[in-house]
């Protein structure tokens, strides 16, 4: 496992989180610069004590920060989530009705 791994899973749950580097930094007790370091994979060592004061701070598991996930999650954004939410509070004929809907506002959207 590279330490590149690592720094892209701290980025993508800091920006799941909607986080700085700054606040990270603050909520694990360590620097901007190191934080920047290790998420660029320019840090050679991490030790486990600041994975794990990382992790903490993510609120993840040690394990998830360094996992190589080939397949990425898609994490939506609020309007999708939200509009997600609105499908899955459907039952499922009027869901697929309003998907169908939907599919065919986008199908003629890229049309034009």
């Amino acid at each position: 496992m590279t330490n590149n791994v690592i720094g892209m899973n701290i980025v993508k749950r800091r920006h799941e989180l909607n986080i700085s580097q700054e606040k990270l930094a603050e909520a694990s007790d360590l620097s901007i610069n190191y934080i920047s370091r290790i998420e660029r994979g320019a840090s050679k060592h991490v030790s486990a004590d600041t994975l794990y004061k990382i992790s903490k701070s993510l609120n993840v598991s040690m394990e998830e920060l360094m996992e190589n996930n080939k397949q990425e999650k898609i994490t939506p954004g609020p309007k999708q989530a939200k509009l997600i939410q609105y499908l899955q509070n459907l039952n499922l004929e009027k869901s697929e009705a309003l998907c169908e809907n939907i599919l065919s506002l986008l199908t003629n959207y890229h049309l034009k």
